[in-house]
């Protein structure tokens, strides 16, 4: 179902191109959040480069304490003020406007859009999207950015753009995701029969199933009032999101160090709309997009000591766990990502690969 609603959608972008004369989406205007109608491109003159102006709404659902959103808000400010105002990015945070799938859909669809969303989102218009976040494959932020960097993930993004997804970075990460309840767990078998609160992505409910838990997908407010409830009883998640808003820390107490997923969103916008942006204008957001990535990296992996110290201090412990077990457990999301998604084998084995060289060259 999935995978049709994305070929209507790209056949109905498809033939809303070919009625403008294939040229994006100058003079025409498509639905905005709210019922509202804005350009789907920039405007300019015969002035040039200076007299073009194109406004983006930058949507995603993270909270103010979190790395995401002083990232997000960083970003609408950098590049407002680069460009001297000519690409004017409003920020809203806090699933103010569209998030997860919809904000993919508002790219497709060619509205004024930026989003941060993670790369399994994409895979109803390219499988690999997935593949290349599957569980248990890195084990630090230097292996992912080596595969970001890579000849695999260019080709990705030049299959996403041709879907009218422009991928502008790769690098808002935030550390890697682990189980967090009030339980001791150290192997698959003692989360059988516990429900835990997984995010709307698909591939993030199906590993937590694969982990043993069971699966109950709903809105992180949701969760810490379902924690209260006894409905859940905990959720997987980084280090910054248990120390984050609503103070989760207060409800759930141990980490186990499952490191199941790395936690790393991916920046985007039309390709349509970012091909009619001036070169220069482009080349701004580019600088801006990676510097603002970049230093979300760092500061979060600054940050996640002082974190832990103030965790610890609130009673929260961490454990290690039998990794090769979980990975094992894990091993058939694989499977799932290549039959759901249209991925193969050979791009999971091209990814393991990657990770293989850069702990080679890095023993």
């Amino acid at each position: 179902m999935k995978k049709a609603l994305a070929m209507i959608l790209s056949l109905a972008m498809a033939l809303s191109l070919a009625a403008c004369g294939g040229g994006g989406g100058g003079g025409t205007s498509t639905p905005a959040p709210g019922g509202s109608s804005t350009p789907s491109a920039g405007t300019s003159t015969p002035g040039g480069d200076d007299d073009y102006y194109l406004e983006l709404r930058f949507s995603n659902v993270f909270q103010p304490t979190e790395w995401n959103y002083k990232a997000s808000e960083k970003l609408a400010q950098m590049i407002t003020e680069k460009t001297d105002g000519h690409i004017k990015v409003t920020y809203y945070g806090q699933n103010e406007l569209d998030c997860y799938a919809d904000s993919v859909s508002q790219a497709v669809n060619g509205a004024n859009w930026m989003g941060l969303e993670e790369p399994s989102l994409f895979a109803d218009y390219v499988g690999d999207a997935a593949m290349v976040i599957a569980p248990m494959l890195y084990s630090s932020t230097a292996e992912y950015n080596y595969v970001m960097d890579s000849d695999f993930v260019a080709d990705l993004c030049d299959r996403l753009a041709a879907e009218n997804i422009h991928i502008l970075d790769t690098h808002y990460s935030f550390g890697f995701r682990s189980v967090v309840t009030n339980l001791d767990v150290t192997k698959p078998e003692d989360l059988n029969g516990h429900i835990l609160r997984a995010t709307s992505s698909a591939l993030f409910t199906k590993t937590l199933e694969a982990l043993g838990a069971t699966p109950n997908a709903m809105s992180f407010t949701e969760c810490l009032q379902a924690i209260q409830g006894g409905v859940v009883e905990g959720f997987e998640g980084s280090t910054s999101t248990l120390a984050g808003a609503g103070n989760p820390y207060e409800l759930v107490k141990k980490v186990a160090l499952t490191n199941h997923l790395i936690a790393t969103r991916w920046l985007f916008m039309p390709e349509n709309v970012w091909q009619e942006i001036p070169e220069k204008y482009q080349k701004i957001i580019e600088e801006c997009a990676y510097e603002c990535g970049m230093w979300e990296q760092t500061s979060c992996d600054e940050d996640e000591e002082v974190q832990k110290k103030m965790l610890a201090e609130n009673g929260v412990t961490w454990n290690e766990v039998d990794l090769d077990a979980f990975k094992k457990a894990c091993e058939p999301v694989i499977d799932w990502i290549i039959e759901e998604y249209d991925s193969s084998r050979e791009a999971y084995d091209q990814l393991s690969a990657l990770v293989a060289e850069y702990r080679a060259q890095n023993a």
